[in-house]
């Protein structure tokens, strides 16, 4: 049964189980997540039929111009469009699927319509990026495909080397090491946590407000909401902006020779 609902505490801090396929339990985020990939999916490829069958059509034209928009970002990150070629499906998939489950939050009905499940009412949609759980999956995503291609680009042992540089013997370099080790796991938490706490924190500052206005609810929220676009496009930008440097990074050699050079000199002090 689905019945309009909205608890007196906003959205819960963890997503809600719908239901459960074997031992996987499926979420509102989940659900949500998947009819935006969805979305977004069908979009781009009703977008890419228009930019055939009818080259001036607007929807090919917004698509086209937000394509090239990140993939400029991208050559200027990466200094050659060559080269940004090489990650842009990932770069802008990310890009697109970020901002909108960001914006997705703020759909009527979000947050407002549940799933009576044995007498307990369940939020049955929830914005993708409001789950710490999803957050932290794309940040794994994200690195991993980083390291992935660090380990292409220099090898294991040049991987560990890049960490571990000089005499180990020395404990300043197994030091300096640790601590890049430290932060690498640092960008996992601060690319999950800062998309998933804006986000969310929006979300909550949305609900509030609506609920001191009362009956005023939709005036003064609507400030509230145009601040939410702004942050959700800074917000999908700058996951896509890191994931970029740290490729950038990890690809370039002069990058890699210009970050040992002050381990080398560490080394030898």
């Amino acid at each position: 049964m689905v019945v309009p609902f909205l608890g007196l505490g906003g959205e819960p801090l963890a997503a809600e189980k719908l239901f459960s396929i074997g031992p996987l339990p499926i979420t509102n985020s989940m659900v949500f997540g998947l009819l935006t990939a969805a979305f977004v999916l069908t979009l781009f490829g009703l977008a890419a039929r228009a930019s055939q069958a009818w080259p001036k059509s607007r929807l090919a034209f917004w698509c086209e111009s937000l394509v090239e928009l990140v993939l400029g970002f991208m050559s200027e990150s990466f200094g050659e469009r060559k080269k940004a070629l090489r990650f842009f499906p990932l770069l802008l998939t990310l890009f697109v699927f970020i901002l909108a489950n960001n914006l997705s939050g703020l759909l009527p009905g979000v947050q407002t319509i549940s799933y009576s499940a044995d007498g307990k009412p369940v939020g049955l949609f929830r914005a993708w990026t409001t789950d710490l759980n999803s957050t932290l999956a794309m940040a794994v995503l994200s690195l991993a495909t980083v390291h992935i291609y660090a380990l292409k680009e220099l090898g294991i042992v040049g991987r560990f080397r890049h960490y571990f540089s000089g005499n180990l013997l020395n404990p300043l370099n197994i030091f300096i090491g640790l601590n890049e080790v430290f932060s690498e796991a640092l960008r996992l938490v601060t690319l999950s946590l800062r998309l998933f706490g804006v986000i969310y924190g929006g979300e909550t500052l949305l609900f509030a407000i609506a609920q001191l206005a009362g009956n005023f609810a939709w005036a003064a929220t609507l400030p509230i909401m145009f601040l939410e676009i702004f942050f959700s496009l800074v917000q999908a930008y700058l996951f896509m902006m890191l994931t970029a440097t740290y490729l950038v990074m990890v690809t370039s050699h002069q990058g890699q020779e210009s970050e040992a050079a002050p381990k080398q000199a560490a080394a030898k002090a």
